[in-house]
C-alpha cells in the first residue's frame, strides 16, 4: 500500500458544509459497508454522504473540504467513511469531534481540525478555504476573511504526515528491518501456524 507522506499541513479546497451530529452510521457512511468490512475506498467514495445528501458523491472533488458543527462523527467508530475520504485527499474542519472519531480520522491519514465555529468565521457551501494545520489559521479566500483555532497537536501531525499509522509504522519498520517480518511470513500467518514472527 501506498502512503504519500506529505511535506506541508497547509491545504486549501472547496467547503462542503454540514450541521451538528453528523453520526458515521447513516450520515458519513451507510452502516452496511461497517457490517460488511468494506474498505477499498472505489467501492466507498459513491457512497460519502449519501443518507444526508445524495448528490455529494456526484459533486465532491479531490481535496474538498468538510465542514461540519458540533459532534462531528458520533456515533460508533466504524471508519469507512474516513478511509473514503481520506482516498479523495480531503480535509475536516469542524466545530469539535468525539475521540475516538478523531482517532480514527487521524489513523486513516484524513487530516482533521477542531475549534471552528460559524460566528468566529462563516464558511457557505462552495467558499475555498486554506487551512493550516500546523498553526490552526484558516482563511476564506472566497470571502477574504480569516480566524485562528488551535493548531493540530504534533503528535497527530507527524501521523498526517506519514499519510496515517499505517505510513508512519512502514517508515519505522524500514529503520528497523530486524522487527520485520520474514519473508513468506504473511501466507503462513494466515493459516494460523506458529512461526519465527522476527529476524535474528
Amino acid at each position: 500500500m501506498n502512503f504519500p507522506m506529505l511535506k506541508s499541513l497547509k491545504k486549501s479546497g472547496r467547503c462542503h458544509v454540514f450541521g451538528d451530529a453528523i453520526p458515521l452510521d447513516e450520515g458519513v457512511m451507510a452502516f452496511s459497508f461497517a457490517i460488511g468490512r468494506i474498505t477499498d475506498p472505489a467501492v466507498l467514495i459513491p457512497h460519502l454522504f449519501e443518507s444526508i445528501d445524495p448528490s455529494f458523491a456526484s459533486r465532491v472533488k479531490p481535496g474538498d473540504f468538510v465542514i461540519a458543527g458540533q459532534d462531528f462523527c458520533c456515533g460508533k467508530p466504524h471508519f469507512q467513511g474516513f478511509i473514503a475520504m481520506a482516498a479523495l485527499n480531503m480535509g475536516v474542519l469542524c466545530s469539535s469531534m468525539p475521540r475516538t472519531s478523531l482517532r480514527g480520522a487521524i489513523s486513516n491519514g484524513l487530516p482533521v481540525l477542531t475549534g471552528w465555529s460559524q460566528q468566529q468565521l462563516p464558511i457557505a457551501d462552495g467558499d475555498v478555504i486554506e487551512v493550516d494545520m500546523e498553526t490552526g489559521m484558516i482563511s476564506n479566500t472566497t470571502q477574504n476573511t480569516s480566524a485562528g483555532v488551535d493548531p493540530m497537536p504534533l503528535i497527530l501531525q507527524d501521523i498526517i504526515r506519514h499519510g496515517g499509522v499505517g505510513g508512519q509504522l512502514k517508515v519505522w519498520l524500514d529503520r528497523h528491518p530486524q522487527l520485520q517480518l520474514l519473508q513468506g511470513a504473511a501466507p503462513v500467518l494466515q493459516q494460523d501456524i506458529p512461526i519465527k514472527w522476527m529476524k535474528g
